[in-house]
């Protein structure tokens, strides 16, 4: 298998057919393994090793080599009990023989280099993925600690709301909910859905929003109170004046 012609084709073939990014990790992150392996026609990749490589968990790994074989790029036969999955690459060279003339040659250095900028993207997607789990969960504390304790049930719904709006806006809510003595979910759910039937996606329409509600308060002249009645008719009041 001539390594550099294999990938130099992978990515001509990836710009006719689509496939999703874990599973071009995948494939990019076998042939290194297969490279390893001496250019085994059938190799072991334990999911340790190629999850180390790669950075994707067990079930990415799954969903990706499974897309892998749906395009009839690899071949893997799930290993018997305490052994590793057995794969074979598909070769393009085999498939088209046309691509030996058509592609130019590429440098080991420069295939590391793509592959290391692969690599790269997805550790940087993980820690966002991370980053948006501890965000979450900071709001939650924040939640706990001024309004009240969140059951499963709640708790989901309250990152379902963090999905949608965002951190910054539900912060917002939260400092809300607390200013005006709420203790409920339900309060803060009141907060939010006010805010989308508005359409205020950013924090500073959120803020003007606020203001606005909070100057029509300030600048609202309660009506003056009404005597009581007395009972007593227009007549009465006249007959009144008269006698005295």
């Amino acid at each position: 298998m001539n390594y550099i012609k294999e990938l130099n084709a992978f990515r001509q073939w990836l710009l006719i057919n689509k496939l999703p990014t874990n599973a071009i990790l995948l494939w990019h992150t076998l042939m290194m393994v297969n490279n390893l392996a001496g250019w085994k026609r059938n190799f072991n990749a334990p999911n340790v090793l190629v999850g180390q490589f790669s950075g994707l968990s067990i079930q990415r790994i799954n969903e990706a080599r499974k897309q892998l074989m749906e395009h009839e790029l690899i071949i893997c036969e799930n290993g018997k009990r305490g052994k590793a999955p057995v794969y074979e690459m598909i070769s393009f060279m085999d498939k088209r023989d046309h691509y030996q003339d058509q592609l130019p040659d590429q440098s080991q250095d420069q295939y590391q280099d793509q592959f290391r900028n692969i690599l790269k993207h997805k550790q940087n997607e993980i820690k966002e993925r991370k980053k948006e789990e501890t965000g979450k969960e900071h709001l939650v504390m924040i939640y706990e600690e001024n309004i009240g304790k969140l059951n499963p049930l709640l708790a989901f719904e309250f990152t379902q709301w963090v999905e949608r709006v965002g951190e910054a806006i539900m912060l917002e809510a939260i400092k809300l909910t607390t200013k005006h003595n709420g203790r409920t979910f339900s309060y803060l759910e009141k907060i939010l859905q006010e805010w989308t039937r508005a359409n205020l996606e950013t924090l500073e329409a959120v803020e003007a929003y606020e203001r606005k509600k909070e100057s029509h308060r300030t600048n609202t002249v309660p009506f003056r109170k009404q005597p009581a009645a007395t009972g007593r008719s227009m007549f009465d009041e006249l007959r009144l004046e008269v006698g005295r």
